[in-house]
């Protein structure tokens, strides 16, 4: 049991040491955090899909090989609808 709650000890450690924010000091020597900067790995392919009203979207594919176009939702909202292409 005591090895148990050293190594779940040891994981929840980890865990807030991996999650801590990044400081940068500024010019007043006041830190400041940074936001995680996010890297997206998709591409475009160069093709589009036209919808049945006539609208235009570019194709997507993701880093995991999955094909995609970028829709907005009536509330305003960005997301992706993934494609089953037949090749």
């Amino acid at each position: 049991m005591k090895k148990v709650t050293i190594v779940l000890g040891l994981i929840l450690a980890s865990t807030m040491v991996f999650s801590q924010p990044k400081l940068v000091k500024n010019n007043n020597g006041d830190y400041v955090m940074q936001k995680a900067v996010r890297t997206n790995d998709d591409s475009l392919t160069g093709k589009k899909v036209i919808s049945a009203d006539g609208n235009e979207y570019p194709i997507y594919v993701s880093k995991n090989g999955k094909y995609y176009i970028k829709r907005i939702s009536k509330s305003g909202n960005e997301y992706k609808q993934y494609l089953k292409l037949d090749n």
